[in-house]
């Protein structure tokens, strides 16, 4: 009996010295976690609303600012209140971008003078025989500007895809350049020519 306990000691000891000099481990449990889908893209969702052209939910590289993303929306209305917000901030994914409306002061003096130089922009338009659709492949980048939702970026891309490709066909050819989408052509589409 005295062997047994013996033995049953020596084999007590040995066990409690392995698992204390980290011999024996007991067996650990690996959650294989799914990827980051935004993380590992390089991507982000942000959320644009209020006074914009195009509301809704919009992809955008990471590093992409408030700016991009009004931008991507189509831009602001013409009772959108720009100032109020920091364009320069980055985005994080997950972001709401509200652009405010302005005061009731500030819309009615800024669209006085907006009905203004529409008549001149049209008078010209009418003096130099022109309609006063913008044609797409002779505009200069400043012009494209003048329609809801392109801002200076997208311009440059509609005047370097024209002279990549040699001009646009039709109207609906825009599309193909990158950030203009059907939301997009549908809202300059009566204001823009290729003639």
């Amino acid at each position: 009996m005295k062997g047994r306990e013996t033995a049953s000691f020596f084999l007590l000891i040995l066990i409690l010295s392995l698992t204390l000099s980290g011999c024996y481990r007991s067996p650990q449990i690996v959650i294989e976690g799914t990827p980051e889908s935004n993380s590992q893209t390089g991507e982000i969702y942000v959320h644009v609303t209020g006074e914009v052209h195009l509301p809704g939910l919009y992809k955008l590289p990471k590093g992409s600012r408030v700016a991009d993303a009004i931008n991507m929306a189509g831009g602001a209305t013409r009772n959108g209140d720009l100032d109020s917000l920091n364009l320069a901030s980055l985005l994080k994914d997950g972001d709401k971008i509200v652009v405010p409306a302005k005061p009731k002061e500030e819309t009615n003096f800024q669209l006085q003078a907006q009905n203004s130089s529409a008549q001149s922009q049209t008078s010209y338009f009418s003096s130099s025989g022109n309609s006063s659709k913008i044609n797409i492949n002779t505009a200069s980048a400043k012009e494209l500007e003048s329609l809801p939702g392109i801002g200076p970026v997208l311009a440059q891309r509609i005047v370097d895809y024209r002279a990549q490709k040699g001009g646009f066909k039709t109207i609906e050819e825009i599309m193909k350049v990158s950030g203009i989408g059907e939301k997009r052509f549908e809202a300059i589409k009566d204001l823009i020519t290729v003639k």
